[in-house]
């Protein structure tokens, strides 16, 4: 009698335990290339992995530094890793002239990011500005930014091949500008105005005021990964954009900013700075475009893909006849199974 109620007894603990057990989520793994080691436009990764919500959704996701939005692409096209963050319009040509076999599944930035820091007060507003003053433009060769600057340059009233450029390493690129070897600089003003300002205090004009609209940055998956783990890229979408509305809805950047050091214990840019970078984008507009006002984070709109895809090929950067939806697809965020 002893023996049946200790078998039962430990049969109650087994039974109790396989219930508890299938009651947590199974957790299903995601590997995400990032463009860079980690800055503020990781921190909803961060942030989210930190509150344990992508562990709610039943996804274990491990994160890898990049070395650039077109390794990262690259990278996720040859399928080692499932997902990435990059640029989507270097995914756009990587797609457009290798084929490699990847899409955006959402979009962060929403508007194109590069521009030209200029010294602040030295009055100038724009590329003619720029030929007109005989500035020299601190750029690199192979820059993704260089092919549109013809278009961009024409559309200022001006022409490129009057503009004097001063071609560095783009590992150079900062401290020429710093040490005033060059006049202006090709960059991403939303992130570098605040590094660069401390030394050189800076103005900016963006290629966007010229109308060269292109995506920004996102996610980007392969295709195989949107074809076999659909619930998982859901899952990690909805997770990741419930830190983003945290963060960029909510202009919570703080709680951003103590996601990233706590995360990565290696982050070591001072706060001040990076809630600075947060108040740039802001300032900019670059989270959303007029077509996606009012829609969910992470949703792409038709209309500003139709938009890229022109400014694209006009620049000859990608080869003519394509169709925006060959490179995105909102399918996978969680407003599509809502």
């Amino acid at each position: 009698m002893v023996a049946k109620r200790l078998f039962v007894s430990i049969f109650g603990v087994v039974i109790a335990g396989a219930i508890f057990i299938s009651s947590t989520p199974a957790q299903a793994d995601l590997k995400m290339r990032l463009e860079w080691t980690p800055i503020l436009i990781h921190s909803w990764y961060f942030l989210a992995e930190k509150n344990g919500w992508y562990a709610e959704e039943g996804v274990r996701v491990t994160f890898e530094p990049g070395a650039g939005s077109v390794n990262t692409t690259q990278i996720v096209a040859a399928e080692s890793h499932d997902i990435g963050q990059a640029s989507h319009s270097a995914m756009t040509v990587g797609r457009s002239k290798q084929g490699l076999k990847v899409k955006a599944i959402a979009s962060l930035i929403r508007r194109n990011e590069m521009g030209i820091l200029v010294p602040k007060d030295s009055g100038w507003k724009s590329p003619k500005d720029l030929v007109d003053n005989n500035v020299k433009i601190v750029t690199s060769p192979g820059g993704f930014d260089t092919p549109f600057f013809e278009s961009w340059f024409r559309l200022s009233g001006t022409n490129v091949k009057r503009a004097t450029f001063l071609n560095v390493d783009p590992k150079l690129k900062g401290s020429t500008y710093i040490g005033k070897k060059g006049d202006a600089i090709s960059t991403s003003p939303a992130f570098f105005n605040a590094i660069f300002g401390t030394k050189r205090p800076s103005d900016f004009f963006m290629m966007s005021e010229a109308g060269l609209n292109m995506p920004g940055t996102g996610i980007i998956a392969s295709e195989k990964a949107i074809r076999e783990k659909p619930d998982e890229i859901r899952g990690f979408l909805k997770a990741t954009m419930r830190a983003f509305d945290h963060i960029i809805g909510g202009k919570n950047y703080e709680d951003g900013y103590n996601a990233i050091v706590e995360m990565r214990k290696e982050f070591k840019m001072p706060k001040g700075m990076v809630l600075a970078q947060f108040k740039d984008h802001e300032r900019l507009g670059l989270w959303v475009t007029d077509a996606t006002k009012g829609k969910p984070w992470g949703f792409m709109a038709p209309e500003d893909w139709g938009s890229a895809i022109k400014v694209m090929t006009d620049a000859k950067v990608i080869a003519a006849g394509h169709s925006p939806t060959e490179f995105y697809t909102n399918d996978l965020q969680p407003a599509a199974t809502n």
